[in-house]
């Protein structure tokens, strides 16, 4: 009969375990939250963009690139015009977004590439 004794015993570890480290899982709950970013400024050419890429797509909405006009982010696909056509790239393909350097006064030059099965 020392399988019940035993139960009891791990049953009662448990216990003590539990009850000592329930105040230090509270006081884990009780730290501040870490303070809110900062408000950031519109990006600028200079800047780094941050956020997910999706959040970098949709700010470059309406914008000139490489592949024509960021017309919109929808779903998985994004979706290009170029001269009178229409090209729809799925997100998960998507390789780089370059944005590269230009001479101050000139637009900003956005490369993008998906990748190909070639």
């Amino acid at each position: 009969m020392k399988t019940p004794a035993l139960s009891r015993f791990a049953l009662l570890v448990a216990t003590a375990v539990l009850i000592a480290l329930t105040p230090a899982l509270g006081q884990k709950k009780k730290a501040a939250p870490a303070p809110a970013p900062a408000a950031q400024s519109e990006t600028h050419p200079s800047q780094k963009p941050a956020g997910t890429i999706r959040d970098i797509l949709t700010s470059l909405q309406g914008q000139h690139t490489n592949l024509g006009v960021l017309s919109k982010i929808t779903g998985d696909y994004v979706v290009f015009e170029s001269e009178g056509d229409t090209l729809m790239y799925p997100l998960l393909t998507l390789q780089v977004v370059k944005f590269l350097k230009v001479d101050e006064g000139d637009p900003r030059k956005i490369e993008i590439r998906f990748l190909s099965k070639d």
